[in-house]
């Protein structure tokens, strides 16, 4: 897919050219391995924008370092403040909070024990508790579940933990990594739904990281193709969806 990038891949920006999460000329990776090479990319302020591509292609990393997970080179601007280089809970402070893969859910403690480490970096005991109450309305099912160890959760429970644990923090930016994950299809379209209904009520900013691409393009308002570390096609979900590369690649149709 790559063979036009250049041409394929420029950001066209978010409509209206509201632009709240930009990326410029990012580079990241691991020791002496490098993973994203040149990354350049805008999220409108509340849209759901995707990360779509191949394993290995970078999203994780990409998601990384956003959330200051990892050592990058370029820039990464949130609503006009500078995150790069950045510690994480520095970022966590912006309003950013991630959801790795994995889900990252303390395993020992209660679910309740994680939601509230969700809020680590607010103040206000009151705030606290009422957001409790709120992430009960989006996952009725954590509330039956407080005293019990994260550890006794189904999967489809658990991703819905690790989404609670990241709305207690009221972020600005919510970052999704893999969230269908191991689930059945149809715990993957309800989480998918409450990702849209957050989205529409608190007007949170989304960025979701997803193999399925048919799912993600259906929430999303935008997208980004990512490989090998670089974009190479950025677009209106309508659009990149329509692209024949993209429909062969990652959506099993042709156009």
């Amino acid at each position: 897919m790559n063979e036009r990038a250049g041409e394929r891949g420029a950001d066209p920006g978010p409509p209206g050219g509201d632009a709240f999460l930009t990326v410029t000329d990012l580079h990241a990776g691991y020791g002496e391995a490098r993973v994203l090479h040149g990354v350049n990319l805008t999220v409108g302020r509340g849209e759901i924008c995707a990360i779509l591509g191949p394993n290995g292609a970078g999203k994780t990393t990409l998601l990384r370092a956003l959330s200051g997970m990892v050592r990058v080179r370029g820039a990464v601007r949130l609503d006009g403040a500078d995150l790069t280089r950045r510690p994480p809970d520095a970022v966590a402070r912006r309003g950013v909070a991630h959801v790795p893969e994995g889900r990252g859910t303390f395993m020992p403690l209660t679910v309740e024990e994680n939601l509230r480490l969700g809020a680590f970096v607010r103040r206000g005991r009151g705030e606290v508790e009422a957001d409790l109450e709120r992430i009960h309305g989006y996952f009725p099912v954590l509330r039956e579940r407080l005293r019990q160890p994260a550890g006794s959760l189904s999967g489809g429970e658990q991703q819905m933990l690790a989404i609670g644990r990241a709305l207690m923090l009221r972020p600005r930016l919510l970052l999704l990594d893999e969230p269908s994950l191991g689930l059945a299809p149809i715990v993957t379209r309800e989480l998918f739904r409450i990702v849209q209904t957050i989205n529409e009520q608190e007007r949170t900013t989304v960025v979701v990281v997803e193999q399925n691409a048919h799912l993600a393009l259906d929430v999303a308002g935008r997208a980004h193709v990512l490989e090998t570390g670089r974009i190479v096609l950025s677009g209106s979900a309508e659009r990149i969806r329509a692209d024949e590369q993209v429909a062969q690649s990652y959506l099993g149709y042709r156009v």
